[in-house]
């Protein structure tokens, strides 16, 4: 390895599988690859277009034509009968990003979902490729239907499979939403109902409902609780080396150290204050259920609540559901408490979800987080990654 080749960005781009020519790999100018926790990673590649070069063939799928080039049945498309171009709509992109010492690491996989073209009066033309993973397929239309009595861990992977992806449900979901839908369907006769939204907007409400994050790795869709997610870190940044900038902010204004709701039984007149709360110097979980007219004296036991007031109990499952509610709540004040923003080296193993380490920035301000966004750039300055994480206490 020669010195001229240390932190020497590097990337590898392929369309429909095949390496991009090396006249359009000559004029892109900049690679940007986002990547976000409960959302479609997204990948932008501006290219000069001197002479409107890369704008001389026509690009399937813009709706430009005045008749039908192909024929979709459900979600499969069959060929295409005006023949294929390299920036039609919906060519699959697989980007890697890395160094040419190390070589390069799969980032992204996804398929053209956008071209942005820029033509100003007295500079360089630019193309703007953008692509989403496959996750933005769950984004298009909005349905309306039920699916009976099916356990929410089932209707997920309904709706990935009706998008060509393939789940893959945590078990810890799947088994509490098959006991929740047979408890639910006894009591209420009922399930769950998409109502005039995308499969997308549905997908979050049930992860949503379970406390779960979602991604796509490939053609898998992964919804998760406690499985499939990194514990440990992957990556370690020591500042004033490979961490270049780091922001962490932390502030007592507005903080709870709990949550807590008040139910009511509709059957006889009782209502009781149930409430969760996180001990910050015993690193302890407490929960508390007392009388709801004791409800205004907790905040002298525990500290500041964040209060949610009448939640109706009709049946087991609503038990089941409040819980879940008040863990959600108490995860997402106790785990976003400490954030930060950063700046580091480029490095591919940045990607939302990930663990990363933090090192040489004091005591209280070291140690693992869990990135949450994170924003890579490749250009003629070289290859950097901006990023935002957060001190994940409850997992």
């Amino acid at each position: 390895m020669t010195p001229s080749a240390q932190f020497v960005p590097d990337y590898s781009l392929e369309i429909n599988g095949t390496g991009v020519p090396t006249s359009l790999k000559s004029s892109i100018a900049s690679i940007t690859f986002d990547s976000g926790l409960n959302a479609a990673d997204r990948v932008e590649i501006a290219v000069a277009n001197p002479g409107l070069e890369w704008l001389q063939d026509h690009i399937n799928g813009l709706g430009f034509l005045p008749f039908p080039t192909n024929v979709r049945l459900g979600p499969v498309q069959t060929p295409n009968f005006n023949g294929t171009g390299l920036f039609d709509m919906g060519n699959k992109i697989n980007l890697s990003l890395g160094y040419t010492d190390t070589g390069t690491t799969d980032v992204f996989e996804g398929e053209i979902t956008g071209i942005e073209v820029n033509l100003p009066p007295g500079g360089m033309p630019t193309m703007t490729i953008v692509a989403h993973n496959y996750l933005n397929r769950l984004a298009q239309g909005s349905y309306g239907r039920g699916f009976g009595p099916l356990p929410d861990a089932i209707i997920a992977a309904i709706l990935s499979a009706e998008n060509l992806l393939l789940p893959a449900i945590d078990p810890a979901i799947s088994a509490g939403s098959t006991a929740i839908a047979v408890v639910n369907y006894i009591f209420n006769g009922s399930g769950r109902k998409q109502k005039a939204q995308t499969d997308l907007q549905l997908f979050k409400e049930i992860a949503r409902a379970y406390d779960a994050d979602f991604w796509v790795e490939g053609s898998t869709l992964i919804m998760s609780r406690f499985l499939f997610k990194d514990y440990s870190p992957s990556v370690t940044l020591n500042w004033g080396e490979s961490l270049i900038e780091f922001a962490p902010r932390i502030s007592t204004v507005g903080a709870v150290f709990g949550v807590g709701a008040k139910f009511t039984l509709r059957e006889i007149p009782l209502s009781f204050m149930v409430t969760v709360s996180w001990n910050l110097d015993t690193q302890s979980l407490a929960i508390n259920v007392v009388p709801g007219a004791s409800a205004a004296y907790m905040k002298s036991l525990i500290g500041p609540l964040l209060t949610v007031i009448n939640r109706p109990i009709s049946s087991p499952v609503d038990i089941v559901k409040s819980a879940i509610f008040l863990t959600r709540k108490l995860r997402d004040k106790i785990n976003n408490r400490l954030t930060a923003t950063a700046t580091a080296v480029g490095d591919p193993g940045l990607v939302a979800n990930a663990v990363v380490q933090f090192n040489g920035v004091g005591p209280d301000f070291s140690g693992n987080y869990r990135i949450t966004n994170a924003h890579h750039v490749i250009d003629s300055s070289g290859y950097h990654t901006k990023f935002k994480v957060r001190k994940e206490i409850l997992p």
